[in-house]
């Protein structure tokens, strides 16, 4: 049987740096073993920037959510972070257990 993963958008910026309640949003998740696809878009994208990623790789590393990105703001991403198009997310919210926006 396939588990159809949740969907996080993270949409809005960091807060201020060392600001991690959307990080914490999607560990809560994770504790629970929900399927996670986290998907930044548009001023989102701002986390994946190197000053501001590092405690977003756990999730990667711990193999805890898969992480894409949609219209990201450098062409460099993150690794472990794959570039997505309009298709393809709209896609992966229809098939989604559920889409969650932050």
């Amino acid at each position: 049987m396939t588990v159809e993963p949740w969907v996080i958008v993270v949409g809005m910026e960091p807060a201020e740096p060392g600001s991690r309640e959307m990080l914490e949003l999607v560990l809560a998740g994770a504790t629970l073993e929900l399927a996670l696809v986290v998907v930044f878009e548009g001023p989102g994208c701002g986390h994946l920037e190197p000053d501001v990623f590092a405690p977003w790789r756990q999730l990667i590393d711990f193999d805890l959510a898969e992480l894409r990105a949609r219209q990201p703001r450098s062409a460099l991403i993150p690794s472990g972070v794959t570039a997505i198009e309009a298709d393809e997310f709209k896609q992966l919210c229809r098939d989604a257990a559920g889409v969650l926006r932050l």
